[in-house]
């Protein structure tokens, strides 16, 4: 996959998450200008991935004026969309990592004390502090990437697939939830370890492995639907 085509990626799901969380309504226009500055991109993959979203129905383009949110966009997996969507998040946040030539090093003390505290959390068998520290493990991770908004939407979309696993065990006393997340903190952790090392490109697959584990927590339909939800196909 090239870069123009990751960039056509991020700025598709992006669009495709406004109109989904209805936070871009019917009729609204889509100014590329603007998506141009929150994903720090140039006008080009976004125009390429609005054609795409007019193709599948979410847009209309309507000529000398430009792009707008369609009456009726095709309704699809929310959680499987936004899944997708923080996986593609973290892979543009390692691109950036190695474009930036980060020295992974330099942020290891503070990684491994964010895993520390989740270690501290599930051997407690603390449900919120598990939850919460998951988060802030993520959320440094991302932050080495240097670009606040996506962050701010991966963080957005991890909370709506953590709220749908949890729905899954339906008890006041979620002690299986814990149990089952075991795998996913030693991945943390080993992800963790890998940027520490400045193995970003093994951070990459990781991440994927992480997300795909998620992924089998989640309703049938759900997985179903994280495999077939948007047009740019991961490499």
């Amino acid at each position: 996959m090239g870069k123009t085509q990751k960039l056509e990626q991020v700025a598709y799901l992006h669009i495709k998450d406004q109109i989904l969380s209805e936070n871009w309504k019917t009729g609204f226009h889509i100014v590329e200008a603007f998506i141009s500055e929150d994903l720090d991109i140039s006008r080009s993959p976004i125009r390429a991935s609005l054609s795409t979203l007019a193709d599948e129905g979410y847009v209309d383009m309507i000529p000398y004026r430009g792009f707008f949110v369609a009456e009726n966009p095709p309704k699809i997996d929310f959680v499987a969309h936004r899944l997708r969507y923080v996986l593609i998040i973290s892979y543009r946040m390692l691109d950036q990592m190695i474009k930036q030539k980060v020295d992974g090093e330099k942020y290891r003390p503070l990684l491994e004390e964010k895993v520390a505290a989740v270690r501290k959390a599930y051997d407690e068998k603390n449900f919120d502090d598990f939850l919460t520290t998951s988060e802030a493990v993520l959320k440094t991770i991302l932050d080495i990437g240097n670009h606040d908004f996506l962050v701010k939407e991966a963080l957005e979309c991890s909370r709506t697939v953590m709220t749908a696993i949890l729905e899954r065990y339906q008890s006041d006393e979620p002690t299986d939830f814990i149990l089952d997340m075991y795998p996913f903190m030693m991945y943390l952790s080993d992800i963790v370890r890998l940027i520490s090392e400045n193995r970003f490109d093994d951070a990459r697959v990781l991440f994927e492995i992480i997300f795909n584990y998620l992924k089998m927590q989640l309703p049938k339909e759900t997985q179903m639907a994280f495999e077939h939800i948007d047009s740019y196909r991961l490499a």
